[in-house]
């Protein structure tokens, strides 16, 4: 029996090797790309709400801390299958997860 990783990278050398991209598989492509690029910025307002009150009431040290820790293995997965929509997308996550972080540390 394969290990998890070990199927899943063994079924995505099939998956290349005998599939053509679809007009749909190339719009979805594009859309999780956008997506993962502007998802993190929806933590802006959070971000703003620390710096600009120099309060961080009611956010959750541990919460933010724990993010940015679940985070990182992404970045690993994203460099070992050569996926630049997820590596883009979590880097952008641990610099706003840390943002969060450095302001509750701050403020808090």
């Amino acid at each position: 029996m394969h290990y998890l990783g070990q199927r899943h990278r063994h079924e995505r050398r099939a998956e290349h090797r005998h599939e053509r991209s679809t007009p749909y598989k190339t719009f979805l492509d594009r859309l999780t790309f956008v997506a993962g690029i502007i998802g993190p910025f929806t933590v802006l307002p959070q971000i703003w709400t620390i710096f600009s009150t120099h309060s961080a009431t009611g956010v959750s040290l541990s919460t933010w801390l724990l993010m940015f820790i679940v985070t990182f293995p992404w970045i690993l997965y994203g460099r070992a299958h050569k996926d630049k929509t997820i590596i883009a997308s979590f880097i952008l996550w641990e610099v706003v997860n840390l943002t969060v972080v450095i302001g509750v540390l701050r403020y808090g």
